[in-house]
């Protein structure tokens, strides 16, 4: 595994360059990489969530914090530069194993470090039951991409403010509020922020050099950010920030163990599915759930059995993360 560097490394670039980076490693990239990054303070959607549902709007445009939505699944995340970002860009079509390996390992480097981290829920690293990680993944064709937070000494005042997550998501986990659930990895080890992230790239890039100018470097030129800038247009897309709710006749959801939290909008006409529709924190395993399940229900019968009979068995565990058919008909029929 290579670590990626940026000629220019320290320039102020937005979030959204570097999932707009990812992207372009994915596609035009062979090795696999791994890069760090930290922003001025911004929050970053999930793919399938509702912006005013998950965030203080008006609290970010008041303090000049950035608002942002990613093409992963996931929660909604606040970052600062005490907050380290990890891209995780390999080759493999075995998303869930990559992403679990990806979170084992830097649990383990934290370890390594005298820090008695673990891999907790869907996609946290945890510390005494603090979470200082959470993880998120989407697929390119047969490049996974893994993003993920590393809260070093991020300010828990402005996160506080800015998020406004779901009573279920923070009552869910036995606390009161998203200060009590989250710790500073500078809470637990003597080290300094930029030796934590030399010795995290070491750790994945078998000791491989930190400057730009090591063997285990890969550097990007000036051609290949020009293309970067381009991609990072499609997360500035208007219809893909404000992520509109979806036409419907009936609307359910809830959480479900292990997938998250789920909303699924049906549209029916003469008692027949016409669109499915899902928003909520799951993490998708294809481009576009909508569109896969629309295509295996559409023109089924909105009841109970026929959806069963329609949906091939193992199909949903394929589209979203852990999500059993008979989960999603219960959860549609509230069963």
């Amino acid at each position: 595994m290579k670590n990626l560097v940026l000629r220019d490394d320290m320039r102020e670039r937005p979030l959204i360059f570097y999932l707009a980076l990812e992207e372009f490693v994915a596609r035009h990239l062979e090795e696999d990489v791994l890069f760090l990054w930290q922003v001025p303070p911004t929050v970053i959607s999930g793919r399938n969530q509702v912006l005013a549902a998950e965030v203080n709007l008006n609290f970010c445009q008041e303090h000049g914090i950035k608002v942002f939505r990613r093409k992963s699944g996931g929660g909604t995340v606040y970052s600062d530069m005490g907050n380290i970002m990890v891209s995780y860009i390999v080759s493999s079509d075995e998303v869930p194993y990559t992403f679990d390996k990806y979170m084992s390992t830097v649990a383990l480097y934290l370890r390594w470090l005298g820090i008695p981290a673990e891999v907790s829920g869907r996609n946290d690293i945890t510390v005494g039951g603090r979470k200082v990680s959470g993880n998120a993944f989407y697929k390119i064709g047969g490049r996974s991409i893994i993003h993920g937070t590393l809260l070093f000494n991020s300010d828990f005042s402005m996160m506080t403010e800015a998020l406004t997550p779901s009573f279920s998501k923070v009552s869910g986990k036995g606390v009161a509020s998203v200060r009590q659930r989250v710790a500073n990895i500078s809470e637990f080890a003597q080290i300094g922020i930029e030796d934590f992230k030399k010795g995290l790239i070491s750790f994945f890039c078998d000791g491989g050099s930190h400057g730009s100018d090591g063997e285990e470097s890969l550097i990007l030129d000036d051609m290949a950010v020009a293309e970067v800038e381009k991609i990072m247009q499609t997360y500035l897309d208007e219809d893909f920030m404000t992520g509109h709710e979806p036409e419907h006749t009936i609307r359910t959801g809830g959480r479900i163990e292990g997938v998250g939290e789920i909303d699924v909008f049906c549209n029916i006409k003469n008692g027949k599915l016409k669109k499915i529709s899902f928003k909520g924190d799951f993490f998708p395993l294809c481009e576009d759930v909508d569109a896969t399940m629309t295509e295996a229900l559409k023109g089924t019968a909105f009841s109970p059995e026929a959806i069963d009979g329609a949906l091939p068995e193992g199909m949903t565990e394929t589209l979203i993360r852990n999500l059993r058919k008979k989960d999603l008909i219960n959860l549609i029929w509230k069963n």
